[in-house]
């Protein structure tokens, strides 16, 4: 139970009209039903019941949020960011990274201990998950009637009615069928397996999946693509340290392209990433000798540096696309997927100003 909630990075923001837009003024993939107007209440109240902790900062690229207020930025990460700001002018900007973890008790949850704990789901409740969360809240209507182990398989389609009815279930334990019926269905399975519960959930009347006469089921797969970046020492820091484990890093929101095309691609990217302070960990004896030597290197926390790391946007490409294969199958006898998805000229050509840039 708890599922993706639980392994999230936390970090959270709103696309804007600069994403809502995008395909219809570029004639890319489909255009988006909605705009920003249209989802910026739900994003209110989404934030408000998770809790975000954040700044301030009034970019039309990256709207503001509710938020909580932001976890503080190290001494290194002021100064680099103060330095981005003044060379180019505010048109980039390094802010503290916009997280689901709380800076202030809220809804009944306490705030982040800066314990280091986020890998092990947060024990204290302090970051947004199924556990922290949504299950207590729905426990509390009284209504609840949790079913663990249940993977769904398929939605159920009236044909006549036009609408989903429920859902069928495999228990992982049993291995048996449940079908469970619903006014309401909500699929939030992330992005795959979303797309597997409905084209397993094929009709007469969808052949291809459900809700697939459109023909794009299972196409346009996207992700970041990232891990290109850059790091460096920080020298003249000495007399600062880090307190705590704090559970966010900075980001870079994205400049490329905001008003018009100029860059050799479309789209853009930010970045993630932030400073540190090495700590007796570096100390290994094999590199400082054992005895006083270790003991006084251990007396003193390690170098100061800091490190980016971009996250671009791939375009919908119909022929990045995952199908089921019938053939091969999980340990429940469910098809599995297979994936054909590659990055093309215009991730390319993005990915050498992410390397340049930072």
């Amino acid at each position: 139970v708890g599922g993706r909630s639980l392994m999230w990075g936390r970090q959270s923001y709103r696309f804007s009209d600069l994403d809502f837009e995008a395909n219809a003024k570029e004639g890319i993939g489909t255009d988006w039903p909605i705009r920003y107007k249209d989802i910026a209440p739900w994003y209110d109240y989404a934030e408000t019941f998770a809790g975000i902790s954040g700044s301030v900062e009034g970019l039309s690229q990256l709207p503001d949020g509710k938020f909580l207020p932001p976890m503080e930025m190290f001494i290194v990460e002021k100064d680099v960011a103060k330095r981005i700001k003044e060379h180019y002018k505010d048109a980039r900007r390094m802010i503290i990274g916009r997280s689901a973890n709380l800076t202030a008790p809220h809804n009944n949850r306490v705030n982040c201990q800066y314990r280091n704990k986020c890998w092990l789901g947060c024990p204290f409740g302090a970051y947004f998950s199924t556990q922290s969360a949504t299950l207590p809240a729905a426990n509390a209507t009284g209504n609840l009637t949790l079913r663990p182990w249940s993977i769904v398989t398929k939605i159920l389609y009236d044909k006549d009615k036009k609408r989903a009815t429920g859902v069928e279930v495999l228990d992982a334990q049993d291995n048996k069928t449940y079908t469970y019926k619903a006014k309401i269905v909500f699929l939030n399975a992330s992005a795959l397996n979303s797309a597997w519960v409905l084209m397993n959930s094929a009709t007469d009347v969808w052949e291809g999946g459900l809700g697939s006469s459109s023909g794009e089921l299972g196409h346009n797969v996207m992700d970041h693509h990232f891990k290109l970046g850059a790091s460096g020492r920080a020298e003249g820091y000495d007399d600062y340290i880090v307190y705590g484990r704090r559970a966010n890093g900075i980001y870079i929101p994205r400049y490329q392209n905001l008003k018009g095309k100029d860059r050799n691609y479309l789209r853009g990217f930010g970045y993630q990433g932030g400073a540190g302070r090495g700590g007796w960990g570096s100390n290994v004896a094999e590199a400082v000798g054992i005895g006083e030597a270790l003991k006084e290197a251990a007396s003193e926390p390690g170098q100061w540096s800091m490190g980016i790391m971009g996250f671009g946007e791939i375009l919908p490409y119909h022929d990045n696309k995952m199908v089921l294969n019938k053939a091969k199958r999980d340990k429940w006898g469910l098809p599995t997927i297979d994936l054909d998805c590659t990055i093309r000229e215009n991730e390319l050509n993005m990915r050498k100003d992410m390397m340049n840039d930072a």
